[in-house]
Protein backbone atom coordinates (compact mmCIF):
# COMPACT_ATOMS: atom_id res chain seq x y z
CA UNK A 1 0.00 0.00 0.00
CA UNK A 2 1.71 2.96 -0.81
CA UNK A 3 -0.51 5.87 0.51
CA UNK A 4 -3.28 6.55 3.13
CA UNK A 5 -6.97 5.37 2.49
CA UNK A 6 -10.17 6.53 4.31
CA UNK A 7 -13.42 5.54 4.70
CA UNK A 8 -16.39 6.80 6.14
CA UNK A 9 -18.11 4.65 8.29
CA UNK A 10 -21.48 5.22 9.56
CA UNK A 11 -20.67 5.96 12.74
CA UNK A 12 -17.09 7.64 12.54
CA UNK A 13 -14.00 6.81 9.76
CA UNK A 14 -11.62 4.26 9.30
CA UNK A 15 -7.68 4.85 8.16
CA UNK A 16 -5.19 2.86 6.63
CA UNK A 17 -1.87 4.06 5.78
CA UNK A 18 1.89 2.92 5.46
CA UNK A 19 3.68 2.88 8.71
CA UNK A 20 6.70 4.83 7.37
CA UNK A 21 10.39 5.31 8.68
CA UNK A 22 11.00 5.58 12.49
CA UNK A 23 13.08 9.08 11.53
CA UNK A 24 10.69 10.75 9.61
CA UNK A 25 7.70 9.84 12.45
CA UNK A 26 10.36 11.19 14.90
CA UNK A 27 10.81 14.18 13.19
CA UNK A 28 6.91 15.15 13.14
CA UNK A 29 6.12 13.60 16.25
CA UNK A 30 4.46 16.12 18.98
CA UNK A 31 5.86 16.29 22.85
CA UNK A 32 3.06 14.44 23.93
CA UNK A 33 3.55 11.99 21.15
CA UNK A 34 7.50 11.24 22.79
CA UNK A 35 6.42 11.27 26.15
CA UNK A 36 3.79 8.28 25.07
CA UNK A 37 6.58 6.23 23.74
CA UNK A 38 8.12 6.20 27.63
CA UNK A 39 9.49 2.52 28.71
CA UNK A 40 8.94 1.77 25.01
CA UNK A 41 12.35 0.75 23.67
CA UNK A 42 11.97 -1.41 20.46
CA UNK A 43 12.58 0.52 16.96
CA UNK A 44 9.34 -1.10 15.53
CA UNK A 45 7.03 -0.89 18.69
CA UNK A 46 7.89 3.24 18.38
CA UNK A 47 7.25 2.93 15.13
CA UNK A 48 3.73 1.53 15.67
CA UNK A 49 2.71 4.08 18.62
CA UNK A 50 4.36 6.99 16.94
CA UNK A 51 1.97 6.15 13.15
CA UNK A 52 -1.78 6.13 14.91
CA UNK A 53 -0.60 9.22 16.71
CA UNK A 54 -0.10 10.74 13.52
CA UNK A 55 -3.41 9.20 12.45
CA UNK A 56 -5.17 10.98 15.22
CA UNK A 57 -3.69 14.26 15.23
CA UNK A 58 -4.38 14.54 11.02
CA UNK A 59 -8.35 13.75 12.06
CA UNK A 60 -8.72 15.46 15.40
CA UNK A 61 -5.88 17.63 15.59
CA UNK A 62 -2.87 18.50 18.49
CA UNK A 63 -6.29 19.18 21.43
CA UNK A 64 -7.05 15.57 21.51
CA UNK A 65 -5.95 13.67 23.86
CA UNK A 66 -5.33 9.82 24.47
CA UNK A 67 -5.85 7.98 27.96
CA UNK A 68 -6.16 4.03 28.31
CA UNK A 69 -8.87 1.87 29.93
CA UNK A 70 -7.57 -0.39 32.56
CA UNK A 71 -7.39 -3.18 30.24
CA UNK A 72 -5.08 -0.68 28.19
CA UNK A 73 -7.32 -0.24 25.60
CA UNK A 74 -6.36 3.91 24.17
CA UNK A 75 -9.53 6.28 24.67
CA UNK A 76 -9.83 9.96 23.62
CA UNK A 77 -10.79 13.07 25.61
CA UNK A 78 -11.19 16.43 23.78
CA UNK A 79 -12.20 14.63 20.64
CA UNK A 80 -15.39 14.70 18.07
CA UNK A 81 -15.27 10.87 18.27
CA UNK A 82 -15.77 9.40 21.83
CA UNK A 83 -14.44 5.95 20.49
CA UNK A 84 -11.08 4.72 18.60
CA UNK A 85 -9.35 1.47 18.07
CA UNK A 86 -5.82 0.81 16.79
CA UNK A 87 -4.28 -2.31 15.32
CA UNK A 88 -0.76 -2.52 13.16
CA UNK A 89 1.48 -4.59 11.81
CA UNK A 90 4.68 -4.49 10.31
CA UNK A 91 4.26 -1.78 7.74
CA UNK A 92 0.66 -0.89 8.00
CA UNK A 93 -1.58 1.17 10.53
CA UNK A 94 -5.35 1.02 10.69
CA UNK A 95 -7.65 3.14 13.09
CA UNK A 96 -11.32 3.30 13.59
CA UNK A 97 -13.37 6.58 14.70
CA UNK A 98 -16.62 5.84 16.34
CA UNK A 99 -18.70 7.25 18.00
CA UNK A 100 -19.79 3.93 20.33
CA UNK A 101 -17.31 1.05 21.16
CA UNK A 102 -15.65 -0.35 17.80
CA UNK A 103 -12.46 -2.85 16.74
CA UNK A 104 -9.96 -3.22 14.25
CA UNK A 105 -7.59 -5.67 13.20
CA UNK A 106 -4.72 -5.58 10.18
CA UNK A 107 -2.59 -8.53 9.50
CA UNK A 108 -0.45 -9.32 6.47
CA UNK A 109 -1.85 -12.05 4.49
CA UNK A 110 1.80 -14.22 5.18
CA UNK A 111 1.34 -14.77 8.37
CA UNK A 112 1.42 -18.61 9.47
CA UNK A 113 -2.38 -18.51 10.92
CA UNK A 114 -2.43 -22.21 10.02
CA UNK A 115 0.08 -22.39 13.12
CA UNK A 116 -2.53 -21.72 15.69
CA UNK A 117 -5.83 -21.75 14.10
CA UNK A 118 -6.54 -24.59 16.61
CA UNK A 119 -6.36 -21.34 19.70
CA UNK A 120 -9.29 -19.62 17.75
CA UNK A 121 -11.34 -21.58 14.90
CA UNK A 122 -14.04 -23.57 16.05
CA UNK A 123 -14.83 -26.88 14.14
CA UNK A 124 -17.69 -25.25 12.77
CA UNK A 125 -16.33 -22.55 11.20
CA UNK A 126 -13.23 -24.45 10.26
CA UNK A 127 -15.77 -25.30 7.61
CA UNK A 128 -15.85 -22.02 6.17
CA UNK A 129 -11.85 -21.88 5.41
CA UNK A 130 -11.89 -22.72 1.38
CA UNK A 131 -9.76 -20.11 0.40
CA UNK A 132 -6.16 -18.61 1.21
CA UNK A 133 -7.30 -15.86 3.48
CA UNK A 134 -10.18 -17.12 5.32
CA UNK A 135 -8.22 -18.36 8.19
CA UNK A 136 -6.34 -14.60 7.85
CA UNK A 137 -10.08 -12.97 7.89
CA UNK A 138 -11.33 -14.91 10.91
CA UNK A 139 -8.40 -13.72 13.04
CA UNK A 140 -8.83 -10.21 12.21
CA UNK A 141 -12.72 -10.62 12.85
CA UNK A 142 -12.11 -12.11 16.08
CA UNK A 143 -9.25 -9.66 17.22
CA UNK A 144 -11.66 -6.90 16.04
CA UNK A 145 -14.62 -8.38 18.08
CA UNK A 146 -12.83 -8.77 21.18
CA UNK A 147 -11.51 -4.98 20.84
CA UNK A 148 -15.19 -4.51 20.65
CA UNK A 149 -16.00 -6.31 23.61
CA UNK A 150 -13.79 -4.37 26.17
CA UNK A 151 -13.05 -6.95 28.48
CA UNK A 152 -10.31 -9.87 29.39
CA UNK A 153 -11.03 -13.28 29.59
CA UNK A 154 -12.74 -13.50 26.48
CA UNK A 155 -12.27 -16.96 25.05
CA UNK A 156 -11.81 -17.32 20.95
CA UNK A 157 -13.66 -19.91 20.45
CA UNK A 158 -16.34 -20.14 23.05
CA UNK A 159 -17.55 -16.06 23.23
CA UNK A 160 -16.93 -15.24 19.51
CA UNK A 161 -18.29 -17.07 16.42
CA UNK A 162 -18.00 -16.29 12.50
CA UNK A 163 -21.21 -17.55 10.68
CA UNK A 164 -20.08 -16.12 7.18
CA UNK A 165 -17.16 -14.44 5.36
CA UNK A 166 -18.33 -12.98 2.27
CA UNK A 167 -15.24 -11.32 0.44
CA UNK A 168 -17.01 -9.84 -2.08
CA UNK A 169 -19.53 -8.23 -0.42
CA UNK A 170 -16.62 -7.35 2.20
CA UNK A 171 -18.79 -8.28 4.75
CA UNK A 172 -18.22 -11.08 7.89
CA UNK A 173 -21.33 -12.06 9.85
CA UNK A 174 -20.50 -12.64 13.64
CA UNK A 175 -21.96 -13.86 17.00
CA UNK A 176 -20.11 -12.31 20.41
CA UNK A 177 -21.71 -13.93 23.95
CA UNK A 178 -21.80 -10.34 25.21
CA UNK A 179 -23.23 -8.83 22.26
CA UNK A 180 -25.17 -10.72 19.83
CA UNK A 181 -25.01 -10.79 15.95
CA UNK A 182 -22.21 -8.35 14.59
CA UNK A 183 -21.30 -7.69 10.89
CA UNK A 184 -17.78 -6.39 10.52
CA UNK A 185 -16.05 -4.71 7.22
CA UNK A 186 -13.60 -6.80 5.92
CA UNK A 187 -10.99 -5.62 3.03
CA UNK A 188 -7.60 -5.84 1.39
CA UNK A 189 -5.93 -2.91 1.16
CA UNK A 190 -3.74 -4.23 -1.32
CA UNK A 191 -2.50 -7.97 -1.90
CA UNK A 192 -0.17 -7.94 1.03
CA UNK A 193 -2.93 -6.96 3.83
CA UNK A 194 -6.49 -7.90 5.12
CA UNK A 195 -8.24 -5.98 8.07
CA UNK A 196 -11.56 -6.43 9.46
CA UNK A 197 -13.43 -3.59 11.44
CA UNK A 198 -16.47 -3.01 13.34
CA UNK A 199 -19.17 -1.28 11.21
Amino acid sequence: MDNSLSLSLPEGLLVVEPIGSLASLEEEATFADRASLEGITSSARRAERLAWRRVLRRVEGEACEVFYTEQGAPCLKNSHYQHISVSHCADLVAVVFAQSPCGVDVERVERNFERVARRYVSATEQALVTGKCDLAAIWCAKEAIYKLMGRVGVDFVRDIEILSIDFPQGEIVARASDIGEIRLGLMQPDSEHILAYTK
